[in-house]
């Protein structure tokens, strides 16, 4: 049992659709803002396209869409102020995954004509008219609006609890080119598609997931023939003997074929690690991995002491904090720039969350990106492809017959 819909947001004085990359970023920005906030987990939600979203509960049979004049209401204020200079409008198709599919790529003639409900066209499924008004069934024409089951009731249903290893993908971005993924563990209950949610395996609150994470390296390389996969391990536990040893059969289980294309993501480490920590680091991690990864919170690392040929990349985990605080790390670390050029070291910025930060990273010219502003928790890697910066981020959305989507 899984609703899945396709939103279309309309704008202008005349309803038509408003084609542009500015307006396209607007409503980007608030309807995201929005649905993160009231379309919560078991509900997934994704930008598709311009202008479009993909929603899914799987408790449901029918949405509601009483529940998206909020939306309509803030979209309004936030482009038009209280004037009557234009109105939104919303459009939510219900249907199987191709007509959802074939809605969110219409184009907007078509668009303007179903919502004046002078041609429903092809559609097949529930057609709904949103605005800050009030909502109305265009098909079937007078229908019902209200979901089934009743929204009312939906949190009292719980979803199957669910824990397994997804992905977020690393973006290289002067080439603008997804070059591998950071395998992360998926706690229960935490949304495929809740930026928000903690990544613990990067930020070193659980190591206990690394042993897990390394398990499903075979499955994966299987199934990913392109890109680097980065495999978080613990700094303390590479320095500590009985945590190594527990480790080493893990390690020892990756496909040796595979080397080239596996990457050490070390968290949680220091900003002046000791010399004898970086030799045994070394020493147990080379005969497994191709490249290490140092991935530390402080923008001023000390990367001037690093052995020769010691580490592939050092990758900046952004704090916590207002996005001020964010860039200004951001803009601290790049500006070693220099430092890690002559070591030959490349750098990294990794849990960007806004669209700010991204561009601000891309101007700054930092070579590889990754976080919420780049993808969203992945089911599975994403494969070596190109893909403009302005198209980030990158989402899921291919499966749905297990209540899981994905449209690639």
């Amino acid at each position: 049992m899984t609703a899945l819909a396709c939103l279309k947001i309309m704008v202008g004085d005349t309803l038509m659709f408003a084609d542009t990359e500015t307006m396209a970023g607007i409503v980007a920005k608030v309807a995201g803002a929005y649905l993160e906030t009231t379309w919560l987990w078991p509900r997934r939600y994704g930008l598709v396209a311009p202008f479009s979203f993909v929603l899914a509960d799987p408790r449901a049979i029918l949405l509601d869409p009483r529940e998206l004049q909020a939306l309509a209401r803030a979209l309004q204020t936030k482009l038009f102020g209280q004037t009557s200079d234009g109105e939104v409008s919303l459009l939510m198709l219900e249907g199987d995954k191709a007509e959802v599919m074939r809605f969110a790529g219409m184009p907007p003639q078509q668009l303007k004509a179903m919502l004046d409900a002078d041609d429903l066209g092809e559609a097949i499924g529930r057609v709904c008219r949103i605005t800050p008004d009030g909502v109305v069934s265009l098909a079937p024409p007078g229908g019902p609006v209200a979901g089934e089951p009743p929204v009312e009731t939906l949190g009292e249903l719980e979803p199957e609890a669910k824990t397994r290893i997804v992905y977020r993908g690393v973006y290289h971005s002067p080439r603008e080119l997804f070059v591998g993924n950071v395998a992360l563990w998926r706690e229960d209950a935490t949304p495929t598609l809740d930026f928000d949610a903690p990544t613990p395996a990067v930020h070193g609150r659980e190591a206990d997931h690394d042993i897990p994470i390394l398990e499903s390296a075979k499955d994966i390389l299987g199934r990913q023939e392109s890109g680097v996969l980065f495999f978080p391990i613990c700094f303390s536990t590479l320095i500590k003997p009985r945590a190594r040893d527990a480790l080493l059969p893990h390690l020892e289980a990756l496909p040796r074929a595979a080397r080239q294309r596996l990457a050490a993501a070390v968290y949680d480490t220091p900003r002046a690690p000791s010399f004898s920590a970086m030799q045994t680091i070394q020493a147990y991690l080379k005969p497994h991995f191709a490249r290490l990864d140092l991935r530390v919170s402080d923008p001023a690392f000390q990367v001037e002491d690093l052995p020769a040929d010691f580490a592939s990349s050092v990758t900046l985990i952004l704090p916590e904090g207002s996005e001020s605080v964010r860039l200004s790390a951001a803009t601290r670390f790049l500006r070693d720039a220099p430092l890690y050029a002559r070591k030959r070291i490349w750098q990294g910025i990794s849990e960007l969350r806004t669209r700010r930060e991204l561009n601000a990273c891309v101007d700054l010219r930092a070579p590889f990106l990754s976080g919420p502003a780049i993808t969203d928790l992945l089911e599975a890697p994403t494969p070596t492809t190109a893909c403009p910066s302005l198209h980030l981020p990158l989402h899921d959305w291919s499966q749905i017959d297990t209540g899981e989507i994905r449209v690639a």
